[in-house]
């Protein structure tokens, strides 16, 4: 049942990490109209938004925070790097594009056929785990691994910590979150 909630959250989580393609597209399109419980809820568009950022931390770090609660109990991993780089640089032009998708797109329906497959394509790829409102506490970078130079490829992972990592070493008390992505303990 864990592995199911799991899931669901991180679901979650990404489509909250693509969350300023929407906030972008409802700027755009201002005469963009909620639905009929949101407008009297949300009277407004920059309230609508303001809610939507809120939202979108708050479900971020509860994601992060979950993830280390539940598995505090379990082995931590160990990986011992060859080459550590910041990955915010590479991440930040692909959000880029998405800004200049949302602010091409007129149409709602387009746009959300859009989105989704936006979506899908991040739940496919390595990049997933980059999320726009983590930047201000953690920090993202890609690690080389090369353990046994003679019998495996080298290859790279993602690592987030909320720790500013500035020199190789062997990383301790890391959560696997998927194969190629590790959250740092802390």
């Amino acid at each position: 049942m864990t592995n199911l909630i799991s899931f669901v959250f991180y679901l979650i989580y990404v489509a909250i990490s693509l969350n300023p393609l929407i906030i972008i597209f409802i700027l755009k399109n201002g005469n963009f109209k909620a639905t009929a419980i949101c407008q009297f809820i949300i009277p407004n568009n920059i309230i609508y938004i303001f809610s939507i950022i809120i939202f979108s931390f708050c479900i971020s770090y509860l994601y992060i925070y979950f993830i280390k609660k539940y598995n505090k109990d379990i082995q931590s991993e160990q990986m011992n790097c060859n080459e550590i780089e910041i990955a915010e640089p590479k991440y930040i032009p692909i959000y880029i594009a998405y800004f200049v998708i949302a602010i091409s797109i007129d149409d709602c329906k387009i746009f959300c056929f859009v989105f989704i497959l936006i979506y899908l394509l991040i739940l496919k790829g390595k990049f997933s785990y980059f999320n726009p409102y983590l930047l201000f506490s953690y920090n993202f970078y890609e690690i080389s691994i090369n353990e046994d130079e003679n019998k495996y490829a080298k290859y790279k992972v993602f690592l987030i910590s909320n720790q500013k990592i500035k020199n190789i070493k062997i990383h301790n008390n890391l959560i696997r979150l998927n194969d190629f992505t590790f959250l740092d303990k802390g």
